[in-house]
């Protein structure tokens, strides 16, 4: 069935464009990739730089998204990255309006020799978003898996919070109060040092694929003066033994590392430090928590605990060009 396309425009904005800030900020689930913050740390190591756009459905503001570009001898050799875009206003964002405008985008950079591009969208896996997409002129990459996540409603009272967890996962939680564990949460990046030393450690004798050390640094750099950096430790007898890392962008924030020694898992840390993670989060006027990554192939434990937190598991189309 073919879909009625309506009229969209894509208008690029200056990087210090307060209109794209407030608009940001007032978007649900909202994606740390997708942030000003991520496109300061990331872009100037990898010599890219960031663009931001504006979407205009019919003539009126629907949506937003941020790419990543790097070039050579006057754009010959060109890179562009879209991460997790676009971004949709409330009312935007149906199959319709999905397909409109990645046949501007696609008019806007299209594909020619000499030009990359890596698209990952922001769009859940459905039948009807799949054919949105296969009537542009964007091409599935072969073998692409769907990127998938878990987002926390943090809105509820912390009652309806807590009554959302899964059984098992709240029960997990209860040890954790009872075990003797001592927290500490800082948003000034006091305990980073100290944190982030300890998850290359663990990422080292685990061999897990986290985020690079090096750039969770730049982030934190590029998003502390903003206050938007959660750092939380857990200690028993005066011993680290677990701690989580979560930075905050828009409305939304993201939960991004974290780390646990046998003691701390025995005692729970990681359930301890999560509830709250989300109580702060909450307490601080986010509205939405992406738990990041999670996948049935690898890492099954790591979903499962993610999963207990009772929010909702998103499955976007996996990666185009």
């Amino acid at each position: 069935m073919t879909i009625a396309l309506p009229e969209c425009r894509i208008v690029w904005d200056p990087l210090d464009s307060p209109a794209w800030d407030e608009a940001f900020a007032g978007i649900r689930r909202s994606n740390l990739l997708q942030s000003a913050g991520y496109a300061r740390a990331v872009c100037p190591p990898k010599g890219q730089r960031p663009r931001r756009g504006r979407i205009l459905i019919d003539g009126e503001p629907a949506g937003l998204f941020q790419i990543q570009e790097a070039q050579i001898l006057w754009r010959a050799i060109h890179a562009v990255i879209l991460d997790r875009g676009p971004l949709w206003l409330d009312g935007h964002g149906g199959p319709a309006h999905v397909a409109a405008f990645f046949r501007a985008f696609d008019a806007a950079v299209p594909r020619r020799i000499g030009r990359r591009r890596r698209i990952l969208p922001e769009v859940s896996d459905t039948p009807e978003m799949r054919a949105a997409l296969d009537g542009t002129r964007l091409r599935r990459r072969s073998g692409s898996v769907g990127y998938q996540t878990v987002w926390v409603d943090l809105r509820p009272e912390p009652e309806a919070l807590r009554a959302g967890l899964k059984g098992k996962w709240r029960a997990e939680l209860a040890k954790g109060e009872k075990s003797g564990l001592a927290t500490d949460w800082s948003w000034s990046g006091a305990t980073l040092p100290r944190l982030l030393k300890g998850y290359e450690r663990d990422r080292t004798a685990r061999g897990y694929p986290g985020p690079e050390p090096r750039t969770v640094a730049e982030l934190c750099r590029a998003l502390l003066p903003e206050r938007r950096v959660l750092a939380g430790t857990a200690a028993l007898d005066g011993r680290p033994v677990a701690a989580v890392l979560l930075f905050g962008h828009g409305g939304s924030a993201t939960y991004q590392i974290g780390w646990t020694t046998p003691d701390g898992r025995d005692a729970r840390a990681g359930h301890l430090l999560l509830w709250q993670a989300m109580e702060r989060l909450r307490e601080a006027g986010y509205r939405d928590l992406d738990l990041g990554g999670v996948n049935d192939a690898e890492a099954r434990g790591v979903k499962t605990f993610k999963s207990g937190l009772g929010g909702e598991t998103v499955t976007l189309v996996g990666q185009y060009e």
